[in-house]
């Protein structure tokens, strides 16, 4: 069974139908880059200017089938939320530090091309030495 692909929403205005949805990879990696440089990408036939965006957040109408401009309000949305949804915690530091390796190594042209990485962990998995501290059972 494959693992779910995670999908986000990229908020650019105020108004509630100011966002693009992107997927996991490659379309992400290009936005985050985009609002961490100011530069500007084209996501979707949409031209995003990183510093316009104001938020990446998960997409969870995707999981629900809600409408584009329905706003979860209630616990039993949340629930909904909780039980067709997956687990979004690790998705974005993830992406986020893919992104700031490929700036700070000089491998901007490979934003968004899915490119072969070393082992990149949160900051919260390493100890004081920079190493990986995983815990097996």
């Amino acid at each position: 069974m494959t693992p779910p692909k995670f999908v986000f929403k990229v908020r650019y205005g105020f108004k509630a139908l100011d966002f693009v949805v992107v997927s996991e990879g490659d379309d992400l990696e290009r936005v985050i880059y985009a609002w961490q440089t100011g530069n500007i990408v084209t996501v979707k036939d949409r031209m995003l200017n990183g510093n316009n965006i104001l938020a990446i957040e998960p997409y969870y109408h995707h999981y629900t089938g809600w409408y584009d401009n329905y706003q979860p309000l209630t616990g039993e949305d949340w629930k909904q939320i909780e039980r067709d949804c997956p687990d979004f915690t690790n998705v974005l530091p993830y992406y986020r530090e893919r992104v700031k390796y490929l700036i700070g190594n000089n491998r901007e042209s490979e934003i968004g091309k899915n490119s072969k990485l070393p082992l990149i962990a949160p900051a919260s998995m390493l100890d004081e030495n920079g190493h990986v501290q995983i815990e097996l059972n």
